[in-house]
């Protein structure tokens, strides 16, 4: 089992005003491998350069030794398709990898208790067990402000809510890692190839560098 304290809050950079219109679906789209200082993103994706940059500044000397990858989502969301997949979670769960989340309208909801819990080190039956803790006390859900730029790690436990009016949505998610994400599925950036291979997606979660598939 994984003992460690899940359910801390994400880490609120401030607001960024951003205000994208074009419809997309970008998925861990790869911007930055090892040992580059510059990133390479596609034309469509050079609207959230002002995120890029304030991560950028946020990793410091950890830039130069990172992965990044950007998943962007402008979409029509109703509360039976959300844009996201449902349920609760923890991004890079077993890992030391850190996402970056912004999004303009429907906030992420955070699981706020940082009691002790414990949980299976299988990504699947872990999700579960997150379900069954966060789902029974509502009265630790937490919202930030929408156009905040917010900063988790694994121990970060959120959802993205289904209770919303219909209309767009912006979600931005950009994930720095000393790992290759190759899913079949994942954005491909023809500026930058970092894989030689895509490995297959798992019904429920996949741990984005796969290691959950193998």
């Amino acid at each position: 089992m994984n003992n460690k304290i899940y359910g801390t809050l994400p880490i609120d950079m401030g607001k960024v005003e951003l205000n994208p219109a074009e419809m997309m679906f970008w998925m861990y789209c790869p911007i930055k491998a090892p040992n580059m200082t510059q990133t390479k993103i596609p034309e469509n994706l050079m609207q959230y350069q002002p995120l890029i940059a304030l991560i950028k500044q946020d990793r410091g000397s950890e830039w130069k030794s990172d992965y990044v990858y950007i998943t962007a989502k402008t979409l029509y969301v109703t509360p039976e398709s959300t844009g996201n997949r449902a349920g609760w979670h923890s991004d890079g769960y077993l890992t030391n990898d850190i996402n970056y989340i912004w999004s303009d309208t429907n906030p992420t909801v955070f699981f706020d208790d940082s009691n002790l819990h414990e949980f299976s080190q299988n990504h699947n039956d872990s999700m579960h067990e997150m379900a069954a803790l966060c789902s029974n006390h509502a009265k630790y859900q937490v919202r930030f402000e929408n156009k905040h730029l917010l900063k988790l790690d694994q121990y970060v436990l959120h959802k993205v809510d289904t209770n919303i009016q219909a209309g767009m949505r912006t979600f931005v998610k950009i994930s720095v890692s000393k790992n290759i994400y190759a899913l079949k599925g994942n954005s491909i950036n023809h500026k930058l190839c970092i894989a030689q291979y895509y490995q297959n997606r798992q019904l429920e979660r996949n741990c984005p560098t796969g290691a959950n598939n193998i």
